[in-house]
């Protein structure tokens, strides 16, 4: 049985890492779009098509070293003081902090002033920090499984996935908040590093791998990618997650370009602002299927939020096409308010379907495989998305907003016709 003590000091470092996975999506474009004098790169809207190219590259990089560190930190040796993954933390969590702050430029920015020095930059830092938070976050994604049975997986998974929404949420909020004080994004970058820093410390102090539950985690059975991919349940299930994960990252990558472009709510502490009222509807929404959610049938439920969604996110263009300044805020709040009722359910659900379905003494392979199809669709959603941008600028989502609502319309419509659980079981 684990232990409450074991289930939150293994799962904060979740909060630190989605709070570093939160910024490229969000406030990384106001440091793009800021002037010289508050501490941005001043890039028009246009050129945040880089953004978008970053977080692509970002995600295609972890296609390959997620399973590739996966597997080196399988083959480590266990260590008496320092165990199995988390040697692999106590190595680069150091670096993912010092990387990511090198994000901002801290040093020699006046020679990467143009927008081109900027891009080479940018693109070169980011692959690296790729690579090494991948290094950092598949060992510490590993370690799970050692440290817990499969029967114990869901409760670790529960908390696992709260304290990365609570990551995350802190990453819509923190950002605005210490750059109105400091002006300053190199100190918001700090920050974050220090945070992650902390909460992966608190995990390597408080998680012992013992030996005995490593050799019987090792035992699980491992197999091929091809073999997985027979499993009809689980295609189903990733057939429609690649479809409402690509339309998830458009939609959190947009954020920001829609608050400035459409709503003029360029500062960032105007956005924080704005993620205020959206943390809170989520909340709202998140508090509803958590508790209704086993009464109502996960996938049921979830079916029904994604073909919700498929018919709202269409209505995201009349708001491009309609721009009275007031009646535009109105419209970008209902919006917003109809939207979050559908996207809280994608917080909610999607593991705890996963973790149905998955073959008990399998969970690494599945997993493995899982993260493959997530940052595939996640790198399509953002090149699609830096695309539009570069032609469009912050109309960008508008201009998509009826392709996402085809995606996860035929993500419910799969859901729909093709259920994962028996008719015996409650959660279909």
């Amino acid at each position: 049985m684990v232990k409450q003590k074991s289930i939150i000091g293994y799962s904060i470092t979740n909060l630190g890492i989605f709070l570093l996975y939160s910024f490229p999506a969000t406030y990384l474009f106001h440091f793009f779009t800021d002037s010289v004098a508050e501490g941005g790169l001043g890039f028009s809207i246009s050129q945040d098509f880089i953004r978008y190219l970053l977080i692509t590259i970002g995600l295609l990089i972890g296609v390959v070293m997620a399973p590739l560190f996966g597997i080196l930190s399988d083959k480590t040796k266990y260590r008496p003081h320092v165990g199995k993954r988390r040697l692999w933390m106590i190595i680069f969590a150091p670096f993912t902090g010092f990387l990511f702050v090198m994000l901002t430029i801290p040093f020699f920015r006046e020679y990467f002033m143009t927008f081109e020095a900027a891009t080479i930059y940018l693109i070169t830092i980011y692959s690296i920090y790729s690579v090494v938070i991948n290094a950092f976050n598949t060992p510490y994604m590993g370690l799970m499984a050692d440290i817990t049975t499969p029967e114990s997986r869901i409760k670790m998974s529960g908390m696992y996935n709260l304290l990365g929404g609570v990551g995350t949420g802190l990453g819509l909020l923190l950002p605005g908040l210490i750059h109105g004080l400091t002006n300053s994004w190199i100190l918001v970058t700090v920050v974050y590093a220090i945070i992650v820093m902390g909460t992966s410390i608190v995990t390597i102090i408080t998680i012992k791998e013992d030996p005995k539950i490593v050799d019987e985690t090792e035992a699980e059975v491992k197999i091929p990618f091809k073999e997985v991919l027979k499993d009809k349940k689980f295609l189903i299930f990733e057939s429609a997650q690649f479809l409402w994960n690509l339309a998830f990252n458009l939609v959190l990558a947009s954020l920001p370009a829609i608050a400035a472009s459409v709503f003029g709510l360029a500062e960032s502490e105007q956005f924080g602002y704005v993620m205020v009222i959206l943390l809170l509807i989520l909340g709202v929404f998140f508090f509803i299927y958590l508790n209704k959610g086993e009464k109502w049938g996960k996938q049921r439920t979830m079916t029904i939020a994604l073909i919700y969604m498929g018919i709202v996110f269409p209505f995201g263009s009349l708001i491009y096409f309609t721009r009275v300044f007031g009646f535009v805020l109105i419209q970008g709040l209902i919006f917003v308010t109809l939207v979050a009722a559908g996207l809280a359910a994608i917080f909610v659900f999607p593991m705890s379907i996963l973790m149905d379905i998955i073959k008990k003494k399998q969970e690494a392979s599945y997993m493995g495989t899982n993260m493959i199809f997530m940052n595939t669709s996640g790198a399509i959603g953002t090149l699609i998305m830096s695309l539009v941008t570069w032609f469009f600028a912050g109309d960008a989502f508008f201009v998509i907003a009826p392709l996402l609502g085809i995606c996860v319309l035929i993500a419910g419509l799969i859901f729909k016709f093709y259920p994962l659980y028996d008719k015996s079981e409650k959660n279909d």
